[in-house]
């Protein structure tokens, strides 16, 4: 048995519980009596305790059991949440957060035993509970009884049950005269457990590093399929004690008991009680109709999934549905994805094999109807993807109030976070690259927008400043915006700063609008803080903002008022795969135009074009609209013979631009297919597609033309 195989459920499991621990703890530092969170807090440690456990990870086990020991004693009204618990509990996380995160990189969890966390804990614990003497030192693992004679009845040494064979016999005596040790040992797992067969590899691999193990009853590769009750037995060759092999097994988490004794003593006992042969041997029996009986059990069970399945998120809460999503490797849906577009692909082929039909005047009985129905499976199986590959940006912005909390105590102002839209959801390739940009958005508001609590005093604010979150679905884009009600950006004083570096002349600054001058605060190591700290200072922040978000196909806008507060505009793809988009002709070559972006279509004609500031613009219902003509844009020779010309309206927030163009082709689901590393110094073109007559097509980026 290998733990791998476990590994990506542990890391997604953890991530879960140390989220669940953070999102507890913040409410417990405000209500340090309630319950609920107390209970919810000694269930994820325990969960996290056993689960490194179970994989092998015994400092982060150590660390989440003396988590789990204090809430214990909290949940016993022994002890009570302080602020400074609070604040120790907070680095525990951050503790287990970084043994988590070696394990994603190299499968281990590190040599950090963060030992002053956990003496700062046990000192905690003892001043709660009076500094009894039983707490002056490190809490001990849980206590198993772990034991090297027989119990009471209730568990039975069944390594004594083991038949020896001559070869077998003749290994031990070889070992003994080499003055080697030989234990026969039996260890019983709490029936309480979920993955025995994990509890029972970890105790054999535990005892590997001793020695040699013989005779596993049941079998190794029984054991590994769970065909066995709630014990093993197992006969162990080694040089080490009795104690220290114990101990081992000891540090497992969930077993019940251990039974051992050497091999001599095993023997000294058949021989002084020859009557218990016969007991044995029925017992011996018993077992193997036992044994029987589970593997029956087993397989009658397989029958029966649904009722194995509920059995562990009942465990988790009973007032939760049974868990009805399944988690999948990004990877299957990455193939999953190609092979629709490939499908995608397919089907515009055959509309425009169709097309060229019918055009010739052939006729084609029956294929249209069936050019329809794959037209109908092929965009429900995109919509059936794009729903699975969907994720809800609560993954991402559930750890910013966290943030938020840290960043108040380090900066010394107050602040609250407001969170809306956290259910809004967005393509898994975004979400995972979504969250730096986030939270340099959210650092900047807190440390550059916010001012300090004796300003906005003088100011007429409220001592404690705000920062909204609100992420909601726009058309085809999804919208996340970042508030404040602080000071605003001083668009004088980046300007002053930009001069100081050089950046800009005084001439350029002069003439620059206020725009302009906002977007200098995107460009690398820009800053304008006075002194450099561990939050900000050093420029980094915003130029990872940009290039993030427009490396995903999206954009970020500033809006700014001083002394009112800034709004900071992210606005990305929902996904980054299939789009529909509009066929357009400029000159001789097709583009396409995500239909997203589209808000109307006109006709305009030539004497409609005004100038307004050296620029052509069109009025259309109220609205000056300035126009782009896309073939001065890629430098196509334009004719200036047509008396009137196509104009597609786009949109990127409340600003809309007419882009000119040729003809119209018409409406297509089309797959995006990256140009590659080596085409990058054309920002209008954000990619190609293939169309179904093996033409490529380029997809223009409005944003960059807006």
């Amino acid at each position: 048995m290998d733990t791998n195989q476990y590994l990506e459920i542990f890391i997604d499991e953890t991530k879960e519980h140390i989220q669940t621990l953070n999102d507890q703890l913040l409410i417990i530092e405000n209500e340090p009596e309630n319950k609920d969170c107390i209970n919810e807090i000694f269930r994820a440690a325990h969960s996290l305790k056993g689960m490194a456990g179970t994989m092998g990870y015994k400092r982060m086990q150590r660390l989440t059991h003396d988590m789990e020991n204090i809430f214990s004693e909290i949940r016993n009204d022994k002890m009570k949440v302080t602020a400074s618990l609070v604040d120790v509990l907070f680095q525990s996380l951050d503790a287990i957060e970084g043994y988590l995160a070696n394990i994603m990189e190299s499968t281990d969890e590190g040599t950090d035993d963060n030992e002053p966390i956990i003496q700062e804990l046990n000192k905690i614990m003892k001043e709660g509970l009076g500094g009894s003497a039983e707490d002056s030192s490190s809490p001990k693992p849980a206590e198993k009884s772990v034991c090297a004679v027989s119990s009471d009845g209730k568990f039975v040494e069944k390594y004594s049950q083991i038949k020896i064979d001559d070869s077998e016999a003749s290994v031990f005596e070889e070992a003994k005269n080499k003055g080697m040790n030989i234990f026969g040992i039996t260890v019983y797992v709490q029936e309480t457990c979920i993955l025995k067969a994990a509890r029972a590899f970890l105790v054999f691999k535990a005892l590997e590093e001793f020695g040699e193990i013989m005779n596993s009853t049941p079998s190794p590769q029984d054991i590994e399929d769970e065909k066995f009750n709630y014990d093993f037995s197992l006969f162990l060759i080694t040089t080490e004690s009795l104690d220290k092999i114990m101990e081992s097994i000891k540090s497992v988490s969930e077993i019940e008991t251990a039974l051992a004794e050497s091999y001599d003593e095993i023997l000294a006992k058949k021989q002084t009680e020859p009557k218990e042969e016969k007991t044995i041997k029925e017992e011996t029996q018993e077992t193997t109709v036992s044994k029987t009986n589970d593997t029956a059990a087993v397989k009658a069970a397989e029958n029966k999934p649904t009722a194995v399945q509920n059995n562990k998120p009942a465990a988790k809460s009973a007032a939760k549905v049974g868990n009805r999503t399944v988690r999948v490797d990004i990877e299957k849906l990455d193939s999953l994805m190609n092979q629709v577009s490939e499908l995608i692909i397919a089907k515009n082929s055959l509309v425009s094999i169709s097309q060229t039909a019918n055009e010739s005047g052939v006729a084609i009985n029956g294929l249209h109807d069936q050019i329809e129905y794959l037209e109908r499976i092929t965009t429900n199986l995109h919509e059936s993807v794009m729903k699975v590959r969907m994720v809800p940006i609560e993954s991402v912005v559930n750890k910013f109030p966290r943030m938020i909390r840290d960043l108040q105590k380090k900066l010394g102002k107050e602040m609250n976070l407001y969170m809306t839209g956290e259910d809004t959801e967005l393509d898994r390739s975004v979400i995972d690259e979504i969250g730096d940009p986030l939270m340099h958005l959210l650092r900047n508001s807190a440390d550059h927008g916010l001012e300090a609590n004796d300003v906005r005093a003088q100011r007429g604010k409220p001592e404690a400043g705000s920062i909204y979150l609100d992420a909601y679905q726009d058309g085809n884009n999804v919208v996340i915006e970042v508030r404040d009600d602080g000071n605003g950006i001083d668009v004088d004083a980046v300007k002053n700063k930009a001069i100081e570096r050089g950046t800009i002349t005084p001439e350029q600054g002069a003439t620059m609008s206020d725009k302009d001058i906002i977007d200098l605060l995107f460009l690398p190591s820009f800053s304008t803080a006075k002194k450099i700290s561990d939050v900000s200072g050093r420029g980094v922040g915003l130029d990872v903002v940009k290039s993030k978000i427009e490396a995903l196909g999206g954009d970020v806008e500033v809006k700014s008022t001083l002394g009112e507060g800034s709004r900071w505009i992210v606005r990305l793809p929902l996904t980054l795969a299939i789009i529909q988009a509009l066929m357009v002709e400029v000159g001789t070559e097709k583009y396409a135009i995500s239909l997203g972006s589209i808000v109307t279509i006109e006709d305009i004609p030539i004497e409609d074009i005004k100038h307004v500031e050296s620029r052509e613009v069109i009025h259309l219902r109220g609205l000056v609209i300035p126009i782009i003509r896309m073939k001065q844009v890629l430098d196509i020779e334009e004719n200036e013979d047509d008396e009137s010309m196509v104009v597609v309206i786009v949109k990127k927030g409340d600003k809309q631009v007419g882009l000119v163009v040729d003809n119209l082709i018409g409406q297509q689901e089309i797959v995006i297919k990256s140009l590659g590393k080596y085409i990058t110094n054309n920002k209008i073109i954000s990619g190609a597609t293939i169309l179904g007559d093996g033409e490529v097509a380029l997809i223009v980026d409005v944003n960059t033309l807006i």
